[in-house]
């Protein structure tokens, strides 16, 4: 078991990291697409592609009114989006971090599972969010893209390997 987590966790943080810059989100704009239609017979509506790398750039930038509102979609009572945004970067940082600890306390079975929690909730913690969440407003629509998807996967699977490492360390101790 011991010779699947470390490599494992290292894959997985690996692939955080690099879905960290695929297209999180895509945001259209239902007027401009209805709009469009008309004009071409085509419905080219979509204003943007997101990236988790991109967000605290467009909030920040000349852009910021437009990721602002879609950061407000998601969490509508927020304050200071601008400077909270920069904390997105932190979201490969910490898979990195899981790993790091794993490579150096894989034996201990706290340890694992603490990460198999951790892992877990992130993932169920920010389903729940997306699904509850109305991403079809009145403007803006919101499409969840396949790097989001494959960073929360990531993370479940972490926590599911540190959880039957767990299970497997706790088993051989008895």
């Amino acid at each position: 078991m011991n010779r699947i987590v470390k490599p494992g966790m290292i894959v997985l943080a690996a692939i955080i990291c690099v879905s960290f810059f695929l297209p999180w989100i895509s945001v259209e704009s239902q007027m401009i697409g209805s709009l469009s239609k008309v004009l071409t017979g085509k419905r080219q509506a979509a204003i943007d592609t997101v990236s988790g790398f991109s967000v605290p750039i467009m909030a920040n930038s000349s852009e910021s009114r437009f990721m602002i509102t879609v950061i407000q979609i998601f969490n509508p009572g927020i304050k200071d989006a601008d400077k909270k945004s920069f904390l997105i970067w932190g979201v490969p940082l910490f898979a990195v971090l899981l790993a790091i600890v794993i490579r150096f306390f894989d034996k201990n079975r706290w340890v694992n599972l603490a990460i198999g929690i951790i892992g877990i909730g992130i993932f169920l913690g920010a389903t729940y969010k997306i699904l509850t969440t109305d991403l079809d407003k009145l403007v803006l629509k919101v499409n969840i893209a396949f790097g989001l998807w494959l960073i929360l996967g990531s993370y479940l699977l972490m926590g599911l390997l540190c959880l039957g490492h767990f299970l497997f360390l706790a088993k051989k101790k008895r």
